[in-house]
């Protein structure tokens, strides 16, 4: 039961800190806040700025949330205790991004079934919300706006989300549960509706899948901050050379269907590079209680 409550306290704290500070900065009151439709939505990032409201965004409700929990939870034994060294193989970093790229046909997948799958009008207009203001914070004119956006869409929130996500929520639920896959699949679908869109919510959600076995098999915050960062990063540069295609590329829409075979053998390297990892896990930790076991005599 503590854990779960860790977990909602620092899900709250993060909502709570973001209405204080977007109240601060805009002057909208609390209670409008809580009760916002989209256009008032809008309205707020007309009034604060796109790219304030992002950065903002990002600080109150993923990144300061992330490290008040980690100082209060873990100052003890911060860096080794979340993972915050570095992973016992630089393979790791390696097999990860194997494992990103050749799941995006898979992705791409959930994504055509998620376009069959039923939301409310609240989740459609969030969704609607959230992918115009993904699109129009794409839409990049020059090299500086390029810069901009591979910190603020990809290097910000890869650091942010995966202290919050893969440390805040995975490693807790990793305490609780026997069966280590019940924690990485629950947090990647708090991951995948915390961002709100639901009209891709399978996708994110196998990408979430992908971050915490990364984390989770290296041990390391740092591989899932890696091929978080490289999948923000291959969105914003694509982005960048094809604005003509910023809606499909934004809402991971396909308007061509993946052949059988190229998912059987996206599938069957997806596999191959999971048990690969796993067997590199079970080694590593088998060399740790080994050591331990000496040290013990």
């Amino acid at each position: 039961m503590k854990v779960f409550l860790r977990i909602l306290a620092l899900i709250i704290f993060s909502q709570i800190l973001g209405f204080i500070i977007l109240t601060l900065l805009t002057g909208v009151s609390l209670s409008d806040l809580n009760g916002l439709d989209a256009d008032s939505s809008m309205t707020i990032i007309e009034k604060l700025g796109l790219y304030n409201y992002i950065f903002v965004s990002l600080l109150a409700t993923v990144l300061i949330p992330a490290i008040v929990f980690l100082l209060i939870f873990h100052k003890n034994n911060l860096f080794a205790d979340i993972g915050l060294v570095m992973p016992k193989r630089n393979s790791y970093f390696t097999y990860a991004i194997f494992l990103l790229f050749l799941s995006y046909p898979l992705i791409q997948f959930s994504a055509d079934l998620n376009s069959k799958m039923f939301f409310s009008d609240w989740m459609s207009g969030e969704s609607e919300m959230i992918s115009k203001i993904t699109m129009d914070i794409l839409k990049m004119n020059n090299l500086w706006e390029l810069l901009r956006n591979i910190f603020l869409v990809a290097l910000l929130p890869a650091i942010g989300e995966e202290l919050f996500f893969r440390v805040g929520i995975q490693k807790e639920l990793l305490k609780y549960f026997e069966r280590k896959d019940l924690a990485i699949i629950l947090t990647a679908i708090i991951f995948s509706a915390f961002h709100m869109e639901f009209d891709d919510f399978l996708p994110r959600f196998f990408l979430g899948l992908i971050l915490g076995y990364a984390y989770y098999w290296s041990s390391s915050i740092w591989v899932s901050i890696a091929i978080h960062f490289i999948n923000n990063l291959l969105l914003v540069i694509t982005a960048y050379f094809t604005s003509e295609n910023l809606e499909d590329l934004v809402t991971t829409k396909s308007t061509e269907k993946i052949p059988i075979y190229i998912l059987m053998m996206s599938l069957i390297a997806v596999f191959v590079i999971r048990q690969k990892m796993y067997q590199m896990f079970k080694e590593d930790n088998l060399i740790v209680e080994e050591k331990d076991s000496i040290d013990d005599r």
